[in-house]
């Protein structure tokens, strides 16, 4: 689905761009990122390109899922976040951003962005969101529990990561809850 600009206070989520190559290339090579995003190791300038170019372009052109960039107010690449859509109204939301850009509460204000538009009737008109992650990623917990996501549990040895399986954490935030910090999480 070709993504809609959307914007927040400080943030504009908006399509990636083949001048977004160099920040994905940089952010991409981080040991966070690695460890914690489906993505090749090592990550190559070749991979950044792909990624910028055929697969938001097969984003856009799919019904599957919707990808944003997440854009400061001088329009530089943060970080990026993503819906894989579901039947029925819901989606999984996944996300990344620069090592330079975590602390500042950035992914928490463009996941709230995000949320707003995938719940709202003239957006996206979701009544469910899913977020998961491999467990132990605390920085993206956070991000989830800030917006009023529900931890729902662990699933053990769910995906395979580097050719291990490993541990989910789950959790979910309907369109009627509320967006307050709920109990519960690993954290």
């Amino acid at each position: 689905m070709i993504p809609p600009t959307i914007r927040s206070e400080r943030l504009t989520l908006d399509s990636l761009r083949a001048s977004d190559a160099d920040a994905v290339y940089r952010y991409c090579q981080d040991a966070e990122v690695q460890r914690w995003v489906h993505i090749p190791s090592p990550y190559t300038r070749a991979d950044a390109e792909f990624f910028v170019t055929t697969y938001a372009t097969d984003a856009a052109s799919s019904s599957a899922m919707t990808l944003w960039a997440i854009r400061s107010e001088a329009r530089d690449l943060l970080g990026v976040i993503e819906l894989r859509h579901e039947p029925l109204g819901s989606a999984t939301v996944g996300f990344w951003l620069g090592k330079d850009h975590r602390g500042q509460s950035i992914m928490t204000e463009a996941l709230a962005t995000l949320v707003e538009y995938s719940f709202d009737a003239q957006g996206l008109d979701l009544d469910r969101l899913r977020w998961e992650s491999f467990a132990g990623n605390y920085g993206s917990a956070v991000v989830a529990r800030r917006n009023g996501f529900h931890f729902e549990g662990t699933l053990r040895r769910a995906v395979v990561h580097r050719d291990t399986r490993v541990d989910t954490w789950n959790a979910s935030l309907l369109r009627s809850d509320d967006r307050e910090i709920h109990d519960g999480w690993p954290l």
